[in-house]
C-alpha cells in the first residue's frame, strides 16, 4: 500500500484585530492523496466548511444562544455546530439547530458535544459551521467510489461508531448501511476530528483531494473509555506529544495508538521510561526508538487511540492562530 502523500497549499492568509476583539481572515487549503488500489484506506478529513457566521454571543438562555449578527439565509435542515473561539470555552463545540435569516441558534443534545456549554459567556466569539456528511466524499474523489448493488463489488466506507458500521455505494449513488436499503445514509455525519475507512474494490487508483477552510480556532478532544477512531482536527500531522500523551495527561501503561499502515500499527507507552521524555516513553511495539516527536498519524489519516479510562483530553491550538 502506498502511503498518502500530503501536499497543502496554503491560499489566503492573514490576521486582522477590530473593535478590540480578534478577527481571523479564513484559510483556504487542500491537500491530496491516492487511495489504496483494491484495499483499506484510513482517511481524515481536517479541513472543515467555511464559517456561516462568526459572531460573538449577544444571549444565552438555556440552550438558546443569540448572536450579535443575523445568519443570513441558510437551510436549517442541513446539520450545524458551533465552536467556541475565545473565552473560558475555547475549542468546545456542540451541535445546533438553526433558524435563517436569524441570529438564533439551538444546543441538541448529541454525543459529538464536547460540551453543553452552559459557561458561555456574552461576548465570546463563536463560529457555526455545517457538518461535513457521508455524501460530501463523493466531491473529493475522483474517478469516483464504484456504485454497486451487489455489496461484494461495491466500494464501501466504513464509519466509527463502537465498532465500524459500513456504508455501501449502491448503483444510484446513494449509501446505505450495509444489509439495509432503506432510507440512504448520505447525510450520516462524519463528526470533526474523527476518520473513517475506504474500502476500494476497483484495481484502479482514485486520488481524494480535500479542499476546505483551515480551522483557526482551538479544537477540544475529550477521549472516551474504550477505542476512538481519530483524525487530525487541522491539515498537519500529529505524534504523541502534540497529543500531549503522557503521564501528565493521565495516559498509561494500557493505552494504545494504533495508525493504519496496511493494517494497524501498534504504538506503547512505557510511563516510567524517560527516554522520550519525563513524563514516559512512546514506542512502535517492537521497535527500541522513541517516537514522542514523531509523526504517526498523517495530516489526512487516522488512527485509533484506546484510552483504558474516559477523561478531558486536550484542547489543541490551530497552527493558524496559536
Amino acid at each position: 500500500m502506498k502511503k498518502l502523500n500530503v501536499a497543502l497549499a496554503i491560499l489566503v492568509a492573514a490576521v486582522m484585530a477590530a473593535n478590540a476583539e480578534p478577527v481571523y481572515s479564513d484559510v483556504v487549503g487542500y491537500q491530496k492523496g491516492t487511495v489504496i488500489n483494491s484495499g483499506y484506506t484510513a482517511l481524515g478529513l481536517s479541513m472543515v466548511k467555511a464559517p456561516i457566521v462568526t459572531a460573538n454571543v449577544a444571549s444565552k438562555v438555556g440552550s438558546k444562544i443569540t448572536l450579535s449578527q443575523s445568519l443570513g439565509t441558510v437551510d436549517a435542515a442541513k446539520p450545524y455546530y458551533l465552536e467556541v473561539v475565545s473565552g473560558s470555552l475555547a475549542g468546545e463545540r456542540a451541535d445546533v439547530t438553526v433558524v435563517s435569516s436569524s441570529a438564533e441558534v439551538t444546543i441538541i443534545p448529541s454525543s459529538r458535544n464536547t460540551s453543553d456549554l452552559s459557561g458561555l459567556a456574552n461576548e465570546d466569539i463563536v463560529v457555526l459551521r455545517r457538518h461535513i456528511i457521508l455524501r460530501d466524499l463523493d466531491g473529493m474523489i475522483s474517478p469516483a467510489l464504484v456504485g454497486n448493488d451487489d455489496s461484494n463489488l461495491c466500494d464501501r466506507v466504513l464509519v466509527f461508531n463502537n465498532g465500524f458500521i459500513v456504508y455501501n455505494k449502491a448503483s444510484d449513488n446513494d449509501y446505505y448501511q450495509d444489509g439495509d436499503l432503506d432510507p440512504a445514509a448520505d447525510t450520516l455525519i462524519i463528526p470533526p476530528g474523527a476518520g473513517v475507512m475506504i474500502h476500494r474494490r476497483s484495481s484502479s487508483p482514485t486520488t481524494v483531494t480535500e479542499v476546505g477552510t483551515v480551522r483557526n480556532n482551538k479544537f477540544a478532544r475529550p477521549y472516551a473509555q474504550g477505542y476512538q477512531f481519530i483524525a487530525p482536527a487541522y491539515p498537519s500531522g500529529i505524534s504523541p506529544n502534540n497529543l500531549k500523551a503522557d503521564t501528565s495527561s493521565g495516559w498509561n501503561a494500557s493505552d494504545r495508538i494504533l495508525p493504519f499502515n496496511n493494517g494497524f500499527v501498534s504504538y506503547v507507552f512505557e510511563p516510567t521510561d524517560t527516554t522520550g521524555g519525563a513524563n514516559g516513553t512512546w514506542y512502535q511495539d517492537g521497535d527500541l526508538d522513541s517516537a514522542n516527536g514523531t509523526t504517526i498519524i498523517q495530516a489526512n489519516a487516522a488512527a485509533f487511540i484506546y484510552k483504558h479510562a474516559a477523561d478531558a483530553g486536550i484542547v489543541e491550538n490551530s497552527p493558524i492562530t496559536n
